[in-house]
């Protein structure tokens, strides 16, 4: 009796579109939840989703709180972000991000000759070193990475230079040129065009820690290790290196997003989007015996990410 087919939920079909309203809604010249929301024309106002939650050195509690009033709209934001990918993976960073889909669109415009593939870093490391140091810097007194280096500033003022002088005007600055090279480096040249977002962003790094606090009860993309062959279909189209395919198959909680192209590409169905405490047929064929008993013991099966 042949096999269903997979079913790919309309989202993960539909991913492109989704990265497209993702922009219109919050980059220029459009920025419409900004205009229609607050008087703000792009995320550096009440609509900042990273700044509020840093403690800087010499603060008082009054003056900390103080920020997240400021900040109202992107305290909302980032709440329903984190929320929403306890629950259900992290669709914010795959289907809405208008920064995450301006590089990962980007991308796909270059040839691949000239992408660079980051895959060998590790990229939990970095992004967490990395977060530590954009959270306790402040702190110490040694300067702020908030609005320094910040890609939700960065971008929308790429849209903006073709509209404004003085977005046109930050690339002329050492700190504009700065930036505009880690969007581009880390962004439209790297292969899947996701390498700023898993290396830098902090609140991709939140975001990815509530992944993986909601793994074992929301729904993830899972490798079902003894389906897999190890092809390696799946490696080519990661846009974030989520896959390991060596000792033992499976996917990181910490860097996946649920964009479904491991998915559309597997073919022996071993991939899918569901829970992880499910104990029932993956993509229409029953798991046999030994899986079930293998999936049932804590780490088999799983990879190291979950």
């Amino acid at each position: 009796m042949p096999e269903s087919p997979i079913k790919i939920n309309f989202f993960r079909r539909h991913r492109t579109p989704f990265l497209l309203l993702g922009i219109l809604l919050f980059m220029p010249p459009l920025s419409l939840l900004f205009q229609a929301g607050t008087a703000d024309s792009n995320f550096c106002g009440a609509w900042c989703p990273r700044m509020f939650f840093v403690w800087r050195d010499g603060m008082t509690a009054s003056q900390f709180f103080l920020g997240f009033a400021r900040s109202f709209a992107g305290v909302i934001l980032l709440l329903g972000i984190l929320l929403s990918t306890l629950l259900l993976g992290r669709y914010w960073c795959s289907h809405l991000c208008p920064v995450g889909g301006t590089t990962e669109l980007g991308s796909r415009l270059v040839p691949r000759i000239l992408k660079i593939d980051f895959s060998p870093v590790p990229a939990a490391p970095v992004r967490y070193g990395y977060l530590a140091v954009y959270l306790l810097a402040p702190l110490a007194g040694l300067g702020s990475l908030c609005c320094n280096y910040c890609n939700f500033a960065t971008v929308p003022r790429l849209y903006g230079a073709f509209f404004t002088q003085a977005d046109l005007a930050y690339f002329f600055r050492t700190l504009g040129w700065l930036n505009l090279a880690l969007v581009v480096f880390l962004g439209f040249l790297a292969r899947g065009g996701r390498g700023y977002c898993n290396f830098f962003c902090p609140v991709g790094a939140l975001d990815a820690l509530a992944a993986k606090l909601g793994s074992r009860f929301g729904r993830r993309m899972r490798l079902d290790a003894s389906r897999c062959t190890a092809c390696g279909l799946c490696l080519e189209v990661c846009p974030t290196w989520a896959i390991d395919l060596e000792e033992q198959p499976g996917i990181d909680q910490l860097s996946c997003l649920p964009c479904g192209e491991c998915e559309k590409v597997c073919p022996e169905k071993a991939i899918a989007y569901k829970k992880g405490a499910a104990r029932r047929r993956l993509c229409g064929r029953a798991e046999s015996p030994t899986a079930v008993v293998a999936s049932s013991m804590p780490g088999v099966g799983e990879g190291p990410g979950l």
